[in-house]
């Protein structure tokens, strides 16, 4: 193979996958696993299997492997519990596999127990790639993000299962694949450590800098204290609304000039020096404790940092240095900023936040979003929602903001769907028991939240409404 990128060549990656059908056509998936931006199908077999496909950022690829892939790569892409994919092929059999005649997609035919087949498509170009699981009639039972690519929608065509001819040797793709995905792993580990421990040493440098100062300042207590001692002996001397004052120091007879207010009393300008004196020492032990802490913190920070970099700069095999920079975060956890870790994965993949909005889908296609208090309801309607989505809410009656996604086309929406989120807006309003209730709805961009209303104040500039019952219409499942 002549190509110095043979995961990116369309012909080496049909070949590829017509060895895969060729050699483990009828076998069973006896596990999936998931997590952000790669699936990884394990087949049964003495050599346990593998095929791995990864969505990241420049590394879009398709490749087989047996038995574990090599420890620094798989700590690099830890699994999403409970991922939807784990379920939705459960007790699946491997059917085929094959790349699209003309273009860089991958698509694998999966029987499930009973006979129906199910089609996972996997995209192999584009800066946003994507991965979506269908069934034998096109129906969209998992993507990594909506709306997938035209290529992405529809069953795979027959020519599909029969392009490419078998490659003769099985590491043509998969080894350079593993070796660039490793890079990228590399690269992306090196990234992260990097700025998280850049914000950290930015932070802790600054908490040097001000206790530095504050307990500069706290060590002229003592001369706050000379200033007002001079000022007490020689208090009968000094004149009303002064700006300063020439005085001898009562210590050792030197002269001290000394700033004083002028809209206070000599004895209020005594008492104030006094005042910053006794704050001075108050706060001194303190801040020279908390800057000792502050300054073994940043040297910590900083040894970490000179380590770091002799691992990035390192000319070590790029597969022992993502080992040594895992096992470098893993002796540095206390000096990075905490994660949250396992999040579990939405509808629409593992990447996808969890958003505090009550959720639900309509025609297994539209999104709607319903706020579950004022707060949600403000940030539904002003923050998280698109000028094209479309709001709702139970007209002249207490409510939930109720939001129906268009994906920046609202004139696509179907009167039906439109009537199913209507019904929704009824019944999380005060109005759920009547039996038919009148809900306004408008493009977002309509609406308005007057200034310094309470939370959860909405007005529209133009709206229609729709007659529904409150419910969950035929086709509405929470997600």
């Amino acid at each position: 193979m002549n190509d110095a990128r043979p995961w990116t060549d369309a012909h080496a990656l049909a070949s590829q996958l017509a060895r895969w059908r060729q050699r483990w056509a009828g076998r069973a998936l006896f596990r999936v696993t998931a997590g952000k931006n790669w699936v990884r199908l394990h087949l049964e077999g003495d050599s346990r299997p593998g095929i791995l496909l990864t969505n990241l950022p420049g590394s879009s690829l398709v490749f087989a492997h047996e038995g574990r892939l090599p420890g620094p790569v798989d700590a690099a892409l830890p699994a999403t519990r409970n991922h939807p994919l784990s379920r939705l092929l459960e007790s699946t059999g491997f059917s085929s596999c094959g790349m699209f005649p003309d273009d860089r997609v991958a698509a694998f035919r999966l029987t499930r127990p009973g006979g129906r087949v199910v089609y996972l498509i996997h995209q192999l170009f584009g800066a946003s790639a994507n991965t979506v699981l269908l069934d034998d009639q096109a129906k969209l039972l998992w993507a990594r993000r909506r709306p997938p690519h035209s290529l992405l929608a529809a069953v795979p065509p027959g020519a599909v299962w029969s392009h490419g001819q078998p490659a003769e040797s099985p590491d043509e793709v998969s080894g350079p694949a593993l070796k660039h995905l490793t890079a990228v792993l590399l690269q992306q580990t090196s990234r992260e450590l990097g700025t998280d421990l850049g914000r950290r040493l930015k932070s802790s440098q600054r908490l040097v800098a001000n206790l530095t100062r504050d307990f500069d300042r706290a060590e002229k207590g003592d001369l706050y204290r000379r200033k007002a001692e001079a000022l007490a002996a020689h208090l009968h001397e000094i004149p009303q609304g002064e700006k300063s004052v020439e005085v001898i120091d009562p210590r050792d007879g030197e002269t001290l000039v000394i700033a004083l207010d002028p809209a206070l009393a000599p004895a209020a300008n005594m008492e104030a020096w006094f005042r910053r004196a006794r704050k001075a020492d108050k706060g001194k032990d303190v801040i020279a404790e908390r800057l000792s802490a502050a300054q073994s913190a940043l040297t910590a920070l900083e040894a970490a940092e000179a380590d770091l970099t002799g691992i990035q700069d390192g000319s070590d095999p790029e597969l022992d240095r993502l080992d040594s920079l895992q096992t470098w975060r893993s002796d540095h956890a206390d000096l990075l900023p905490g994660k949250r870790r396992g999040t579990p994965a939405g509808r629409y993949g593992p990447e996808e936040p969890a958003r505090p909005f009550r959720r639900y889908l309509v025609d297994n296609r539209w999104e709607v979003w319903i706020g579950r208090n004022n707060k949600e309801n403000d940030e539904l309607t002003h923050r998280k929602a698109h000028s094209r989505d479309i709001w709702l809410h139970a007209q002249g009656v207490p409510g939930s903001h109720v939001i129906l996604r268009t994906a920046g086309k609202p004139e696509q929406v179907p009167r039906t769907v439109l009537a199913k989120a209507a019904a929704l807006a009824a019944l999380n309003s005060k109005a759920r028991h009547s039996k038919l209730v009148p809900v306004i709805h408008t493009e977002q961009r309509y609406v308005r939240k007057p200034r310094k209303a309470p939370p959860g104040t909405a007005v529209c500039l133009r709206e229609k409404s729709i007659f529904v019952e409150p419910g969950l219409g035929l086709g509405v499942v929470s997600i």
